[in-house]
């Protein structure tokens, strides 16, 4: 017995102990300007272009890591993401804001050119790109900006760019949009509903107790995808004309429209107004002119989610786009040429009873629809989908 005893504390004493943690662990992102980074009830100013950081590196004991020296990489924190992006899966270069050289296992006096940033921010340092990454990260304090607006999302870094209509500046961002840029006389307006979500609007009411009429602006609309009927805070089915107090989900595009995915609509009220939807945005050719026109395709982009109208255009025949995703086209010149500058228009399932083949060759006196294009390179559909009867004139027989 004492023999297995012994042989039992024998072997407990036998640990082995590897080495313990060294090299760099964290580094210290002090915030020297802005010197206030302002609060959640006090937000920065907008337009703030730059902010200044100081770094210190510190090793496992706690002690400032003089022997620390390399490049290390910022980011802005802010929104659920790092921007810009830290993902390289489509191939890009991973470009960080800027790089802080750190001798002696210090920077001091480092200047960040900021991007437009919104809500709670911290400015992400990390040492994961050098030839022998240490993997050390730090933030700064968490600076405050305004919260984003619908126009925000919507609106493209340029609006000439060559991702002006397919990339939100905010893609894969997470927000809560529940603040109108408009301030007090500002309502969010749902403009169109449809069986896997619904469309709203940023509006300008007459009055801060949301008097219509109610008008919005370019970039002031947007889908949220609910993928199934979209409900209100309340749990009833959102109709055209309800009032919202906004919405919550992650920002994606799809075949270059942007969507809220995943979405929550936040509150709102009962009271259903159509005359606080915002009237059709008059459609004219010139927006099937190139990126570098201002009058030009930007339109689309400009417009995106908000119903537009079409006056005098020709239905072209039907073609295997009808047979296949029920798109019947319009050619808005009125000529009859139906060449590539056509506007598609999706009514199955919404209108009763309405065969476009009967209006073939006929001109239309009127069409709205809440425009939802497809954009991918050089591959663009321009669809807008009537939300009633009450969107279409008919000829005359």
């Amino acid at each position: 017995m004492k023999s297995v005893v012994a042989a039992s504390l024998a072997l407990a004493g036998c640990v082995d102990h590897g080495a313990g943690v060294t090299g760099t662990q964290s580094i210290r992102v002090e915030l020297v300007a802005p010197t206030d980074p302002g609060a959640i009830d006090r937000r920065l100013p907008e337009g703030m272009q730059t902010a200044t950081i100081s770094l210190t590196a510190y090793d496992a004991a706690g002690e400032v890591d003089v022997g620390f020296e390399r490049d290390v990489d910022v980011y802005a924190q802010f929104l659920g993401t790092l921007s810009p992006s830290f993902d390289p899966t489509y191939g890009g270069p991973v470009v960080p804001l800027t790089s802080a050289a750190m001798k002696d296992g210090k920077a001091t006096g480092v200047v960040v050119p900021l991007p437009l940033l919104f809500g709670q921010t911290t400015l992400w340092v990390d040492d994961g790109r050098s030839e022998n990454p240490t993997y050390a990260t730090g933030a700064s304090p968490t600076l405050w900006f305004r919260e984003p607006h619908i126009a925000d999302i919507q609106r493209p870094q340029s609006e000439t760019g060559l991702e002006a209509l397919t990339v939100s500046p905010l893609q894969n961002k997470q927000i809560t949009i529940n603040s109108s840029r408009y301030g007090a006389a500002g309502r969010f307006i749902v403009t169109s509903v449809f069986s896997q979500g619904y469309t709203v609007s940023d509006t300008l009411c007459a009055d801060d107790k949301g008097t219509p009429p109610c008008v919005a602006a370019a970039y002031d609309h947007i889908v949220v995808f609910s993928f199934s009927a979209p409900r209100g805070a309340n749990g009833r089915i959102l109709e055209v004309g309800q009032m919202i107090d906004g919405f919550a989900g992650g920002i994606s595009e799809f075949n270059g429209l942007t969507e809220i995915s995943f979405p929550s609509t936040l509150g709102g009220s009962d009271e259903i107004s159509p005359a606080r939807v915002p009237a059709p945005v008059p459609f004219n050719p010139s927006w099937f002119q190139p990126l570098s026109d201002p009058n030009g395709r930007i339109n689309f982009e400009r417009h995106e989610a908000a119903a537009i109208e079409i006056t005098n255009a020709t239905v072209c025949a039907l073609d295997d786009t009808y047979d296949e995703f029920n798109q019947w086209k319009l050619d808005p010149t009125g000529t009859g040429a139906c060449g590539n500058n056509v506007l598609n228009v999706i009514t199955a399932g919404v209108i009763n009873g309405f065969d476009p083949a009967s209006v073939v060759g006929k001109v239309m006196p009127r069409v709205v629809g809440v425009l939802r294009p497809v954009e991918i390179g050089n591959f663009n559909v321009w669809i807008i989908f009537p939300r009633s009867a009450a969107d279409l004139t008919l000829p005359s027989p």
